[in-house]
C-alpha cells in the first residue's frame, strides 16, 4: 500500500510541474507582449519626460495645487530652456523619427510645442542633481549675486583701508569711513598723506585689485594676499627705531575692534586719548609707524587670516540664501551697489540699442522678425498693407481661405487662426528682399515705444547663439567706438536686469526652501569654506530626494498601467486563466510541447551582471520569438477555445459526398449552444446570445480573465525567473546516495 502511495505522488509531481511550466510559460509571452505596449505608450504619450517635468513643478511648489503654482510652471519652462537641460534631452535625428514626432504633435497635445520650454515639445526623462542644481542657481543669478556680494565688501575692506580714492582729486572726503583708517592715523600722527606719493601708489594698487577682481582675473584670496602685501610695502617706507623695532607689536583692544568689524561713528575716538603729541616730526612718525603696524597685524592677521573673516568678504550660506529674496538686507547691499552702475548703464543702453536693432535686421532679421509676428502680428499685417500692397493681396488671399477652412472645422477657430496668420506672415516675409523685409520691420518697431523695442530686441538676442550674440554687440560698440569698459558696464546692466526678472517672478515657495537649505548647510561646514559650491551640494540633495519620491510614484502609476493594460491584453486575447490551467491539465501534447519549447529559453546566470529592464525585455523577446515558431496556445478568439469555455461540444463535421442521407424526421432539442453550430469565426452576435444564455459560465471566464490580467502585470522578468526555477526543479534528479547509505541499505 506504501509502494502505491508513493508512487502516485512521484507521477504527480512531474505533472503539477509540467502545468505550472505551462502557465508561466504562456504569461511569460503576454507579460512581453504588454511590456511592448506599455514602452510603446510611454515613449508616445512622453509619460516618464511629462511626470519628471510635474514632479519638479511640485518639488518647487512645495506641493500641489499652490497658490504660487502658475509662478512655477513659469520658472519650471524657463529652466527647461536653459542650455544644460536642452543639452540633457537626446532626441534622434533620423527622419522617421522626426515623422513620428510630427505625427504625434498633431494627435498628442502634450507633445506640441512649448510642452518643455517655449519650443520644445519633447524632454529629458532624466536630469542629474548636479545638472539640475546648476541650472536653478543659474536661473536666479545665485552665483552673480553671491560674487557681487562678495565684490561690494571687497571694496569696503579696500575703503576701511585706504578710504574714497579722492587723493589725486583735491577734494576732501566727506566722512571718516570714506577717509580710511590709515587717513585717520595720519591725521592723530599730525602728517599730511596729501603729497605722500607711497600713499598715492598704495591707492592706485588697492584700485588695480578691486578692478581685477571684477573683471574676474584674479581670485577673493589672492586679492586679499595682493592688499596685504600692499599695504606691507606701504608700511616698510616707515621703519621703527632700531631699539624699538625688538619690542614686540601690542595691539589695544581698540585696535582689537577692527578685526570685529569698523564702525565710521566710532572712528574719530579710535585713538586713545594718552595717544602722544608729539613735540618733534620724529615722534610722530614712530607713532604712525606704529600704528600702522598694529592696525595691519590686527586687520590681516599674522597671515592674511582673519582679513576675510573681519570684512564679511566671504558670503554666510544664510546670506547666500537671502541673495533671492529682494526684501532682505543682503540683497539691498548688492542692489545699492548697482545704483552707480545704474547710472552710466541706462544712458549707454540708451545709445547702443538703436545701432543694435539695426544690426540686428542686416544680420539676423529672422530672430527679430520670430518676436515681432509672434507678438504683434496685426501690426505687420498694416504694415504690409503700407509698403508692398501687391504682395499683401496674395498674402491676404491665403489668409482668407485659411479662415474659412479654420472655421469649418470648428475647432478652436481663434487660435488656429492666428496659428495660420503667424504662418502666412512668416512666409510672405520671406518673400520680400532684404531691403524691403527690413523695411517692413523698421515701420513695425516704430510704432513702439523704447522699453517694448528693448524686450522685442532682447527676445531677439535670445534667439541667437553665444557666438552670434557676442559678435552682434561687438560690432555695435566698435561702430560706436565705445571702450571696453563701456562694453563691460553693458553686459552687468543687462544680467543685473535678467536677475531682477527672474527674482520678480520667483514664488516664495523656493525663498523659504534656500533659508532652510542654508541653515542645514550651515552645520555641516565650518565658516572659513562657506560658498556657494556648498549651497549647490545642498540643492543638489533637495532635488535628489524629492526625485526618488517622485521616481515611487511613477512606478505606482506604471504599475496601475501594466495592470490595465493586462486586463485589456487578456480579455483582447482571451486568456482565460482557468481555462488554460483545464487545457494543460487534460492535453497531454500541448503540455508537452510548452514544455519542450520552454525548455529551450536559457536560464538566468544569478552571477552574470544584472542588465537594464530593456534590454533584459529585448533578449527576452528574442528567446521566446523561436520558442514560439509552430506552437498553438490555448488563447485567442477561436471557435474551439470558445466551445470548450462554454463547455459547448463543435458541431460533428459535415458527412463526406455520396454518404447516406441521415433522416431529419426527429427534430432535435434546441440548446444554448446551437449558436455555435455553424462552423466559421465567431461574430460579436454569436458571443453576446451566448453570454446572455449562459451568464455563470461567462461570469467565470471574466474572472479568469481578471486572473490573467494581474499575472501579466508582474511583469516578463518575474515569469522568465520563476520559470527558471521551476524547471531547474524539474530537470533536477534523485539525490544520489552516500557511501553510508549504501551500506546500510544492504
Amino acid at each position: 500500500m506504501g509502494s502505491l502511495v508513493t508512487g502516485s505522488v512521484s507521477m504527480g509531481i512531474p505533472f503539477v510541474l509540467d502545468v505550472a511550466i505551462g502557465l508561466i510559460f504562456i504569461y511569460l509571452i503576454l507579460s512581453l507582449l504588454a511590456s511592448e505596449l506599455q514602452e510603446l505608450l510611454t515613449t508616445l504619450f512622453q509619460w516618464r519626460a511629462k511626470h519628471l517635468r510635474d514632479s519638479i513643478e511640485v518639488f518647487l511648489a512645495g506641493g500641489s495645487s499652490t497658490p504660487e503654482a502658475e509662478e512655477v510652471r513659469v520658472l519650471v519652462s524657463n529652466l527647461y530652456d536653459d542650455p544644460l537641460l536642452k543639452n540633457v534631452n537626446q532626441e534622434s535625428k533620423s527622419f522617421i523619427a522626426k515623422g513620428a514626432r510630427e505625427i504625434t504633435r498633431w494627435l498628442i497635445p502634450g507633445n506640441r510645442k512649448g510642452a518643455f520650454g517655449t519650443q520644445q515639445s519633447s524632454g529629458p526623462s532624466y536630469i542629474a542633481p548636479e545638472t539640475f542644481s546648476t541650472s536653478l542657481l543659474e536661473r536666479v543669478g545665485m552665483s552673480t549675486l553671491a560674487r557681487k556680494l562678495t565684490e561690494v565688501r571687497l571694496e569696503k575692506f579696500a575703503i576701511r583701508i585706504v578710504g574714497g580714492f579722492k587723493v589725486q582729486e583735491g577734494e576732501a572726503p566727506l566722512s571718516d569711513w570714506e577717509k580710511g583708517r590709515i587717513r585717520l592715523i595720519a591725521e592723530k600722527a599730525r602728517k599730511d598723506l596729501t603729497n605722500d606719493a607711497n600713499f598715492a601708489t598704495l591707492v592706485e594698487e588697492y584700485a588695480d585689485i578691486l578692478h581685477d577682481y571684477t573683471v574676474e582675473a584674479t581670485t577673493l584670496n589672492t586679492c586679499v594676499e595682493r592688499m596685504g602685501e600692499s599695504l606691507d610695502a606701504y608700511i616698510a617706507n616707515y621703519p621703527l627705531p632700531t631699539a624699538q623695532m625688538t619690542e614686540p607689536v601690542t595691539i589695544s583692544p581698540v585696535s582689537m575692534e577692527v578685526s570685529q568689524g569698523f564702525d565710521p561713528a566710532a572712528a574719530p575716538s579710535e585713538i586713545p586719548e594718552s595717544a602722544p603729541t608729539a613735540s618733534t616730526n620724529d615722534e610722530d612718525l614712530v607713532y604712525f609707524a606704529k600704528r600702522l603696524r598694529a592696525f595691519k597685524l590686527s586687520l590681516f592677521g599674522a597671515d592674511n587670516e582673519r582679513a576675510i573673516l573681519s570684512g564679511g568678504l566671504r558670503p554666510s550660506l544664510s546670506e547666500i540664501a537671502q541673495l533671492v529674496d529682494a526684501s532682505s538686507t543682503t540683497y539691498q547691499e548688492v542692489a545699492q551697489s548697482y545704483k552707480t552702475l545704474l547710472e552710466k548703464a541706462v544712458p549707454l543702453e540708451a545709445l547702443v540699442n538703436p545701432e543694435l536693432e539695426q544690426q540686428l535686421l542686416e544680420s539676423y532679421p529672422e530672430a527679430i522678425e520670430k518676436e515681432i509676428v509672434q507678438a504683434y502680428p496685426e501690426t505687420v499685417e498694416e504694415q504690409f498693407v503700407a509698403i508692398v500692397p501687391d504682395i499683401f493681396k496674395t498674402v491676404e488671399k491665403q489668409l482668407t481661405n485659411r479662415r474659412r477652412k479654420t472655421y469649418r472645422a470648428r475647432q478652436n477657430p481663434q487660435m488656429n487662426l492666428l496659428k495660420q496668420q503667424r504662418r502666412t506672415l512668416h512666409k510672405a516675409l520671406g518673400q520680400l528682399g532684404a531691403e524691403q523685409r527690413q523695411q517692413v520691420l523698421s515701420a513695425v518697431l516704430n510704432q513702439f515705444g523704447g522699453d517694448e523695442r528693448t524686450v522685442i530686441i532682447n527676445k531677439g538676442l535670445e534667439e541667437l547663439s553665444n557666438e552670434q550674440r557676442y559678435i552682434v554687440i561687438n560690432i555695435v560698440f566698435v561702430k560706436l567706438g565705445l571702450t571696453n569698459e563701456d562694453r563691460s558696464v553693458y553686459d552687468n546692466y543687462q544680467t543685473y536686469k535678467t536677475i531682477q526678472q527672474a527674482l520678480g517672478k520667483l514664488p516664495n515657495s523656493i525663498k523659504d526652501s534656500f533659508a532652510i537649505l542654508a541653515r542645514r548647510a550651515q552645520s555641516k561646514v565650518q565658516q572659513i569654506s562657506h560658498d556657494v559650491s556648498q549651497f549647490r551640494t545642498e540643492v543638489e540633495v533637495w532635488f535628489d530626494r524629492s526625485m526618488e519620491r517622485a521616481s515611487g510614484v511613477y512606478k505606482r502609476n506604471a504599475k496601475g498601467v501594466a495592470i490595465l493594460i493586462g486586463l485589456l491584453l487578456a480579455s483582447a486575447t482571451n486568456a482565460d486563466a482557468f481555462f488554460i490551467v483545464n487545457r494543460l491539465s487534460n492535453d497531454e501534447n500541448l503540455r508537452k510541447v510548452i514544455t519542450d519549447q520552454a525548455a529551450q529559453l536559457p536560464t538566468r546566470d544569478p552571477s552574470a551582471p544584472v542588465k537594464p529592464l530593456d534590454q533584459e525585455l529585448k533578449d527576452l523577446k528574442q528567446q521566446t520569438d523561436t520558442a514560439l515558431d509552430d506552437l498553438s496556445l490555448p488563447i485567442g478568439w477561436k471557435p474551439e477555445n470558445f466551445s470548450k469555455q462554454f463547455e459547448c461540444p463543435l458541431p460533428p463535421p459535415p458527412p463526406p459526398p455520396g454518404s447516406p442521407a441521415q433522416p431529419n424526421n426527429v427534430k432535435p432539442t434546441s440548446t444554448p449552444c446551437d449558436i455555435l453550430s455553424e462552423r466559421g469565426t465567431l461574430t460579436p452576435n454569436k458571443i453576446s446570445q451566448l453570454i446572455v444564455s449562459r451568464p455563470i459560465d461567462a461570469l467565470k471566464i471574466l474572472l479568469g480573465w481578471i486572473v490573467s490580467g494581474l499575472a501579466i502585470a508582474m511583469g516578463a522578468p518575474f515569469w522568465f525567473d520563476l520559470l527558471g526555477k521551476i524547471m531547474n526543479v524539474r530537470n533536477s534528479g534523485s539525490k544520489p546516495q552516500t557511501a553510508a547509505t549504501k551500506e546500510t541499505a544492504k
